[in-house]
């Protein structure tokens, strides 16, 4: 079983300016097959699909609604040596399904849970866990 955040972390997938419209956000999502976009401000911040999902239900015009209008600022971010367990729970606590990983001030990936359920149940080997069926 895996013991650390650095056991089951992937890549940064999308990265996106603050003043990139929802659209081209959604649209960049949906060529990685992922559900998070790190917002490239001072300080950090991340855009998911959940947020899109919101801007939309609330009738937003996704092209002219920006990255920067619906971002998480300063996002959490644990230490690739962090125990597997301690960032469930904190996953779970926070109610979010992606942890950013980093060392010192540097992001060296992330920890999504879908990776961290395939991982665990043994539906997939390390580094290996698929799209999500209909990516």
């Amino acid at each position: 079983m895996p013991q650390t955040v650095n056991d089951v972390m992937g890549p940064v997938k999308v990265r996106v300016t603050p003043g990139e419209t929802l659209r081209d956000v959604a649209v960049a999502l949906a060529a990685a097959r992922t559900g998070l976009a790190v917002v490239d401000v001072a300080g950090g911040g991340v855009i998911t699909e959940r947020d899109v999902l919101r801007a939309i239900a609330a009738e937003t015009d996704l092209d002219s609604a920006t990255a920067g209008d619906h971002m998480t600022a300063d996002p959490v971010a644990v230490a690739r040596t962090m125990p597997l367990e301690e960032a469930c729970d904190l996953m779970i606590s926070r109610n979010v399904r992606h942890l950013l990983v980093s060392e010192g001030d540097a992001l060296v990936g992330v920890l999504n849970m879908r990776d961290v359920v395939g991982v665990l149940s043994g539906a997939a080997p390390l580094g290996a866990v698929p799209p999500a069926r209909g990516s």
